[in-house]
């Protein structure tokens, strides 16, 4: 691994903490969770290059089975930080749970899209209004894919309140659109390229929300954010830092990546890659939580600086 680059990107970040770096290293670790997948890497880079020493920080990362499952982590205290999707973070919130972002993790951008919606090879399916009556899958029920979807159906001469919406994992999706058992699925990174034979692009749906937003961020509890406020924003300028890099060195993350997620290292090296938000702004947010609002993922408005620790 070629780590030149990002240790001078990092470099400058880390002597500027008035915190010395060995006295914080020493520390108690940050326990931070994320998914198996590229959509929440950017900590494993991290620790592949022994990065949150240089910060002042410990890390111990633990994979879980879906950003849902962190927040619940999270929110109880079993983890510091932990990744979740955009839409699970603000319903948590709206109900209750006591989470924030701290750092943005994957950016939707119409320039290189790693989930879109596809129809089996051959179908004549061209605009939202063939979408009347028909299937469509997705991987979570009222989450951002069926927010998105709905979206560029009403925008596109539909209506989706005469789409069925079927959920699905990823991993079945291309099976059951060559079997005729759905009419198009919501489908993402590593599944889009190991079926690229089988599907075809009907559209980039996220894009009915906005060109770019945030998928999803690194969230942790009032709590930890307020008796830990050095290492929430050190994790926070740490996570930045890395996201920079990485969208510009994908050759060096495919490694670790593949060895995270159990993939091929040539199918990693073939797929769109995640791009990583470099910022955390309200522009990126309030996109998703509007839309999200008009089509019933979440009970009531709310605005991005709610979330925003």
């Amino acid at each position: 691994m070629k780590r030149h680059d990002l240790l001078l990107a990092l470099g400058g970040a880390a002597a500027a903490l008035a915190v010395p770096v060995t006295a914080r290293a020493a520390g108690k670790p940050v326990r931070i969770g994320v998914v198996a997948s590229d959509v929440s890497a950017e900590p494993l880079y991290a620790e592949a290059q022994g990065l949150y020493a240089r910060a002042g920080l410990e890390s111990q990362i633990t994979t879980l089975a879906n950003g849902g499952a962190i927040i619940a982590a999270v929110a109880s205290g079993a983890l510091d930080v932990g990744f979740g999707n955009l839409t699970s973070i603000a319903a948590a919130r709206q109900r209750g749970v006591p989470v924030k972002i701290v750092a943005p993790a994957t950016l939707y951008t119409d320039k290189a899209p790693v989930t879109v919606l596809v129809k089996a090879r051959g179908s004549k399916l061209k605009t939202g209004a063939d979408l009347r009556g028909k299937t469509v899958a997705i991987s979570t029920l009222r989450g951002e894919l069926q927010v998105a979807v709905s979206a560029w159906i009403d925008k596109t001469g539909g209506d989706s309140a005469q789409t069925k919406f079927l959920e699905i994992p990823f991993a079945a999706m291309a099976a059951a659109l060559g079997a005729g058992r759905i009419d198009a699925a919501m489908l993402t990174e590593p599944a889009l390229t190991l079926h690229k034979d089988a599907v075809e692009l009907l559209a980039p749906a996220y894009t009915a929300i906005a060109d770019e937003f945030l998928i999803g961020g690194f969230v942790a509890s009032d709590t930890w954010l307020r008796d830990n406020a050095d290492s929430a924003k050190r994790f926070g300028g740490l996570m930045l830092d890395v996201a920079r890099w990485a969208n510009r060195h994908h050759n060096e993350t495919a490694a670790i990546l593949a060895k995270h997620a159990g993939l091929d290292e040539a199918l990693v090296r073939a797929m769109t890659r995640a791009t990583y938000g470099e910022r955390l702004a309200p522009e990126h947010i309030q996109p998703v939580l509007d839309a999200a609002v008009k089509y019933g993922s979440l009970k009531s408005p709310m605005k991005a600086s709610e979330l925003i620790g």
